[in-house]
């Protein structure tokens, strides 16, 4: 029962619905309880015990209504029943059906001729699970698990069986042997064929999506179309949050750890020292403070999207970080942010400062007019950019400040190291003063580096 179970958490996994561990092994103990006889019962439960809101318990509750129903050689009684009652069929030429006394010793054969659904059933779940059918994503995989199943259950033996009574020659019993032992190998093929389609709509509901969510990971952001926009979204925020819950609430730790003496000692003072009341030392991370600041200039143009809607998500997620973007001068666009919708505000941003040549140099400058009075030991600065400057004064000095000032420097560079000291990147330049450099053009490579990069900015090993 527990490997059923299994199957069934990996469907609803599959339907978007996320299942931890925990809540597995606690819907597992859960089942014993509430048991099998009332399914509507055990469909509440499930609904209950594994979703997190209401549309999950939807999800929960349509899973369970098409995992637990199984029909699977429900038509087995009509097998034969055409050939039998053919009006062109005479007493000499009568084939006989499933169900006639059968002398072999053929399991597979026998289940048919017998029209044994239960145990045809048993044993084509069996055989699935033998060549991992909860495996299955793609439609094109359906003839060859069905093939696989097939052969799990016995079709090499009766298709010899087949043979055998096919070569008896003008024998009538050996031929309507072998007649009615083809009906029952294209009926259970037909059976198999339909519950290999019954699986792959449970177990491959999401896998194009998830195939192509992979893809869109490691592919270059400048190679992604336009229209897979609203999946980098939706990755790009899934990571913000994820990285934003580790590393940015509050971990306290209460009535456990390490007893603090002096406000244990200071609030049980007036009971003579009598430690009615105890305290215990807490830990707390503090939200990290960013600064981030994004090219949009045309150099970058096909990363830039992809980056202002990092910086969407990010703020989205955290607290205490201020979001500018430049070409020349520094722009605030956390209010861009807050008044209009994700791909709109990009828009904006895009249309009002994008495009245009890059000025290193004068960005600096305004960073440090506005800024660098403000920056401390507790501020991390992100900087999203090629450093390519167009010849321009690259105002290295100011960067060597924002080292000194700042409690970490990292610079996210779309271009490989090696393009670094070539024509107008002045990235070489800047390099030292940055506590880390790196190249950034996958979404993996940001997911890497902006893990790194909270865990200084909040103190996490």
């Amino acid at each position: 029962m527990q490997q059923t179970l299994e199957d069934f958490y990996k469907v609803v996994r599959a339907a978007g619905v996320n299942i931890s561990p925990s809540d597995s092994i606690e819907t597992s103990r859960m089942v014993p309880l509430v048991g099998f006889r009332n399914r509507s019962i055990l469909r509440s439960a499930f609904q209950v015990s594994l979703a997190k809101s209401l549309p999950e318990q939807d999800i929960v509750g349509e899973c369970f209504d098409q995992f637990f129903r199984f029909k699977a050689f429900d038509t087995i009684e009509q097998l034969g029943h055409e050939q039998k009652n053919s009006p062109s069929a005479n007493a000499d030429e009568a084939i006989p059906v499933p169900g006639d006394e059968y002398k072999g010793d053929q399991p597979l054969a026998k289940m048919l001729l017998d029209r044994d659904a239960t145990a045809l059933s048993t044993e084509m779940k069996k055989a699935a699970r033998e060549v991992g059918l909860t495996d299955i994503w793609f439609f094109t995989q359906k003839s060859l698990y069905t093939q696989q199943i097939m052969q799990k259950m016995g079709l090499r033996d009766l298709q010899n069986e087949i043979a055998t009574a096919a070569g008896k020659g003008d024998c009538p019993e050996g031929q309507g042997l072998a007649e009615a032992l083809r009906q029952g190998k294209d009926y259970l093929a037909e059976q198999v064929r339909d519950f290999v389609e019954q699986q792959l709509s449970m177990y491959g509901k999401n896998a194009a999506r998830n195939l192509r969510e992979e893809h869109l990971q490691s592919a270059k952001l400048s190679n992604i179309e336009q229209r897979d926009f609203h999946i980098m979204h939706h990755l790009v925020l899934k990571m913000a949050k994820r990285l934003s819950t580790q590393y940015s609430k509050k971990k306290k730790r209460e009535n456990r750890g390490q007893l603090d003496f002096r406000k244990t000692l200071r609030h049980n003072a007036a009971y003579g020292g009598v430690l009615f009341e105890t305290f215990w030392k807490t830990k707390q991370i503090d939200k990290p403070r960013l600064l981030v600041m994004c090219d949009v200039s045309g150099s970058v143009q096909a990363y830039a999207r992809f980056l202002l809607l990092f910086l969407y998500s990010l703020n989205d997620v955290m607290e205490r970080i201020d979001s500018y973007v430049f070409t020349g001068n520094l722009v605030d666009v956390n209010d861009i942010f807050e008044d209009y919708p994700v791909e709109q505000a990009i828009d904006v941003i895009m249309e009002r400062h994008g495009m245009g040549g890059s000025d290193y140099g004068t960005t600096l400058l305004d960073l440090e007019d506005r800024c660098m009075d403000d920056i401390d030991n507790k501020t991390t600065v992100l900087i999203l950019g090629d450093a390519r400057n167009n010849f321009l004064a690259p105002r290295s000095e100011v960067m060597q400040l924002l080292h000194n000032r700042a409690k970490r420097v990292i610079w996210l560079n779309p271009e490989p190291e090696n393009f670094w000291k070539t024509g107008d990147s002045v990235m070489y330049k800047y390099r030292p003063y940055c506590h880390l450099a790196s190249t950034c053009n996958t979404l993996e490579h940001l997911e890497r580096m902006l893990d790194d990069l909270l865990k200084a900015a909040t103190g996490t090993v």
